[in-house]
């Protein structure tokens, strides 16, 4: 029995793998290095970003919330969901970098 595979489709499927592989490993890695050492505050989901799939929207939440150093701040998680895994309005607790705002996790409260 014969079987023909298609070279580039195999190298698309390895990559495609690494890609998925490399996203998990680094939000993992992100997750444990804040969770040690971030800074913990409350915020407030605003608004519900979405991107367009295909057929199917992908939902990234936007947050609001002041850090320990009385400063404002209003970002988009990198981190989108079909369906939405927050509603607008929900609390959430934010652990992020004090000195980079931009690198921040969410939360949910329970």
């Amino acid at each position: 029995m014969e079987i023909n595979v298609d070279f580039t489709i195999v190298v698309f499927v390895l990559f495609i793998s690494t890609v998925i592989v490399y996203v998990l490993v680094s939000r993992t890695r992100q997750k444990r290095r804040l969770e040690k050492n971030g800074l913990r505050t409350e915020g407030i989901i605003v608004d519900l970003d979405f991107d367009r799939w295909s057929r199917i929207s992908v939902y990234y939440p936007v947050v609001r919330y002041q850090t320990l150093d009385k400063e404002n701040i209003r970002r988009k998680y990198s981190v989108g969901n079909y369906p939405a895994s927050y509603e607008i309005g929900e609390k959430v607790i934010v652990i992020y970098n004090k000195d980079d705002t931009d690198d921040f996790i969410l939360k949910k409260i329970h």
